[in-house]
C-alpha cells in the first residue's frame, strides 16, 4: 500500500466523511446511494412492485433503499405491535419488508435495507382506524388526561395539516414510539432503521397537556409559554433528544451493527457557522437539533432533505449553501445530502448530485447521497426509466452521476469500535420514573452528567471501555453502582 492510500485510511478510519469517492480501497468506490420509496405510492406493496424496485435501483448502480414500512401508526410487514395498515394496494397477507429484504440480500449486488418508520404522525385520514388497537384510537382524540398523547398546537388544536401527531414532550408516547423500532431490528435482518418526522410541527406546536405539566415542574414556572419562548423552545428540543436517544441505544443493543439514520429538516437559507446554525429552520422552527446528534452519536448517518429547486436561484443557493455546512461537520458518523428529484428536471437533479459528490472547499465529503423520490423522479412527468438511465450514463447537457457501481462506506465505528455505550432507567424507591433527574457517569478524573427523559432513561454514547461508576449527584450520600462498559456494546444499567 502506498503511502498516501496509508494515510488516506487513517484518515477514514477517525472521519468517514473524508473517504474519497473514487479512492476507497476496494474494487468498486464507496458512496451511499439510496432512493427512498414512500408508502403513498406503490412501489413495494406486491412481489411484483418489490422485483421492479429493485431491479431499477441496481439498474441505477446505487446501493440502498429506504422504504416506510410504517406509514401513519400502522404496518406494512407481519411480525409488528401495531396493526397492519389499511392501504387496499398491500397484497393480502403479504409481508412487504421480508420479501424485500429475502430478495435485497439474496441477489448480486446485494442491496441495503433501511426500514423507514414515520416516527410522531400516527394517523391522517377524518375516519378513525378499524382496529381498536391502534394508537389512534387509544391515545388519540378521545383519550383522557395522561393517555392523551396527541401535540397540541398553542390555539388547542391537535391536527396538523391532514396528521395527528405524537407529542415527544409525553413519555409514554416517546416509549412507545421507540419501542416500534425496536421491534423491527428484533424481528428482521434489516441494514438499518430510518426515522422521519422526529420533531415538532412547527415553533407553536408541543403543548400536550402532560408536556405543559412537565416543563412548569422542571422549571418552576405557572404560566403558558409563548412558542418564541427560548426555555421552552430548548426545553422541547431536549424531547427530541430523548426520543433519537432512547431509539439509538435500544436498537444497537438489539444488534449493534444495524444503522440509525434520520431524515432531518434542512428547510430555507444554510448556515455558515454555529450561530447561523442555531438559528436556522430545523433549531428554531422544528425543535430538530441533528447537528448536535451527530456530534453526540445517537445517529449513524443523518439524511437531511435538501429539497430545493434547481432552476429557482434563491433555492439553488440555499441547496449549495447546506451541503457545504454538510461536508463541514464530519464528526465521527455519516452525513449525506438528500436532492428533491419531484422539484426538480432530469438535469437539475444530475446537478445537484454532482455537487453534492463534490469535496467541500476543505477537502471533506459527504457520505453519498438519498433520492427522494422512488414514485416521482422529476417535475417533468418523464418515466422513471429516464432519470435511471441518465444517472449511469448522463445526458446530452450532463455527464453520469452514477457511472458505475459502488460499495456503501463501511462504518468503522460499528465495524472496528473503539468505545462502547451505555444506558439505563432510574426510579425512586416507590418503582416511579424520575423525571429530569442528573445521573453522572464517573470513571477515574472523568465526569459525564446526563439527564433522564420523563420515563427515566438515560444514556451515553461512545465511552472509553472499563467500570464505569453511575451516581446521582442529588443523593446524599451519593448512591453509586458500577457497570462494565466494552467496545462496541450497550451496557445496561440496572
Amino acid at each position: 500500500m502506498r503511502t498516501g492510500s496509508i494515510l488516506l485510511l487513517s484518515l477514514a478510519l477517525v472521519y468517514p466523511s473524508l473517504i474519497p469517492v473514487e479512492a476507497s480501497g476496494g474494487d468498486r468506490p464507496e458512496e451511499f446511494r439510496a432512493f427512498w420509496v414512500d408508502a403513498f405510492h406503490d412501489g413495494f406493496k406486491t412481489p411484483e412492485q418489490v422485483d421492479r424496485l429493485l431491479e431499477d435501483v441496481r439498474r441505477a448502480n446505487a446501493n440502498a433503499v429506504i422504504v416506510q414500512v410504517r406509514r401513519r401508526g400502522d404496518a406494512y410487514f407481519g411480525r409488528a405491535l401495531e396493526p397492519r395498515t389499511e392501504d387496499p394496494a398491500l397484497d393480502p397477507g403479504f409481508d412487504a419488508l421480508q420479501d424485500l429484504i429475502d430478495k435485497a440480500h439474496g441477489a448480486e449486488p446485494r442491496m441495503e435495507v433501511h426500514a423507514w418508520l414515520a416516527t410522531l404522525p400516527i394517523w391522517n385520514s377524518a375516519t378513525p382506524p378499524r382496529s381498536p388497537y391502534h394508537v389512534f384510537n387509544r391515545h388519540g382524540p378521545s383519550a383522557q388526561e395522561r393517555d392523551y398523547w396527541l401535540m397540541e398546537r398553542v390555539d388547542g388544536a391537535n391536527r396538523s395539516g391532514a396528521d395527528f401527531v405524537l407529542d415527544p414532550g409525553h413519555p409514554d408516547a416517546v416509549d412507545y414510539t421507540a419501542d416500534q423500532y425496536v421491534n423491527v431490528v428484533r424481528q428482521y435482518p434489516v441494514d438499518g432503521i430510518h426515522l422521519d418526522l422526529v420533531r415538532y410541527m412547527g415553533p407553536d406546536w408541543g403543548y400536550n397537556p402532560t408536556s405543559l405539566q412537565r416543563f412548569q415542574s422542571q422549571t418552576g414556572r405557572i404560566d403558558r409559554p409563548d412558542p418564541t419562548d427560548e426555555e421552552w423552545k430548548e426545553w422541547r428540543r431536549r424531547q427530541v433528544d430523548h426520543l433519537m436517544r432512547q431509539v439509538y441505544l435500544r436498537s444497537i443493543a438489539v444488534r449493534p451493527d444495524v444503522k440509525v439514520s434520520a431524515a432531518v429538516i434542512a428547510w430555507g437559507a444554510g448556515p455558515a457557522d454555529e450561530e447561523e446554525y442555531r438559528q436556522s429552520a430545523p433549531m428554531q422552527q422544528v425543535m430538530q437539533d441533528w447537528d448536535g446528534w451527530l456530534a453526540e452519536g445517537t445517529i449513524d448517518l443523518a439524511l437531511p432533505m435538501n429539497y430545493d429547486r434547481e432552476h429557482v436561484p434563491d433555492q439553488r443557493r440555499w441547496y449549495d449553501q447546506w451541503i457545504s455546512w454538510q461536508k463541514d461537520r464530519p464528526y465521527e458518523r455519516h452525513l449525506a445530502a438528500g436532492p428533491a428529484l419531484y422539484l426538480n428536471s432530469i438535469d437539475g437533479s444530475l446537478a445537484q448530485i454532482a455537487r453534492a459528490q463534490a469535496p467541500s472547499d476543505t477537502g471533506n465529503r459527504l457520505t453519498g447521497v438519498s433520492l427522494y423520490s422512488y414514485a416521482v423522479t422529476n417535475m417533468d412527468g418523464e418515466p422513471r426509466e429516464a432519470l435511471l438511465g441518465a444517472l449511469t450514463k448522463g445526458t446530452d447537457h450532463h455527464p453520469p452521476v452514477f457511472a458505475e457501481a459502488a460499495a456503501v462506506p463501511a462504518i468503522p465505528w460499528k465495524e472496528q469500535p473503539q468505545r462502547g455505550h451505555l444506558m439505563g432507567r432510574v426510579r425512586d424507591a416507590s418503582g416511579t420514573p424520575l423525571d429530569g433527574a442528573v445521573v453522572e457517569l464517573k470513571r477515574g478524573k472523568e465526569r459525564i452528567q446526563v439527564v433522564t427523559d420523563g420515563n427515566g432513561f438515560f444514556g451515553k454514547t461512545d465511552l472509553v471501555p472499563g467500570w464505569w461508576q453511575v451516581r446521582f449527584p442529588q443523593d446524599k450520600p451519593h448512591v453509586s453502582k458500577p457497570v462494565k462498559v466494552e467496545a462496541g456494546q450497550v451496557a445496561e444499567w440496572k
